[in-house]
């Protein structure tokens, strides 16, 4: 658990209000999924983890007629583990590991037109994802020089899909080359 990404993620949701599961998993679906894979079933096990683990605590809330809900609300212990998380993954950099490398490495099983085609495909799906992060609204509040962590989240993933985006379009004009 010590550098897991949903545990900060959850920890992080948590730190500014006690929510619901439901409320968590709509949020992350809504806003979030450009920047993680968590998924609901995954989230619900995290969350009896956590709680198991004393990070969080869990309440029962009824309101009206509606059926009884599990509201979710850090622990001090909880919090503790979110900033020492938080430092842990500003600090040091993520490995990188990418599964479209793995086509990569196999390319050449496959004849040429057919490679040129697939990597076109995936060069469009690229700019569609460019262009939704370029929608994506700024956000309200500071941090440093007039930053919101949200939209340094944001400009991180353009950055990186640009760059993406850039060698794809070198190695698309190399491979177009005729062989010698």
């Amino acid at each position: 658990m010590a550098s897991d990404p949903n545990t900060l993620l959850l920890l992080g949701l948590l730190k500014g209000q006690r929510q619901h599961g439901y409320q968590l998993n709509e949020f992350i679906e809504r806003n979030l999924g450009r920047f993680t894979t968590l998924k609901k079933a995954t989230a619900y096990a995290a969350l009896d983890r956590l709680e198991k683990n004393g990070l969080i605590e869990a309440t029962t809330e009824q309101s009206g007629n509606r059926p009884a809900r599990r509201v979710y609300g850090l622990t001090e212990t909880g919090e503790t583990q979110f900033l020492d998380l938080l430092r842990a993954h500003l600090a040091r950099p993520e490995p990188v590991a990418f599964y479209g490398d793995l086509g990569m490495m196999f390319l050449n099983q496959l004849p040429r037109p057919e490679v040129l085609d697939l990597l076109n495909e995936r060069a469009t799906q690229i700019d569609d994802q460019i262009s939704g992060l370029q929608r994506v609204p700024t956000h309200e509040g500071t941090l440093g020089q007039g930053l919101f962590g949200v939209d340094l989240a944001v400009s991180r993933q353009l950055a990186l899909l640009r760059a993406d985006r850039a060698w794809l379009t070198q190695t698309l004009d190399r491979l177009r080359q005729p062989q010698p």
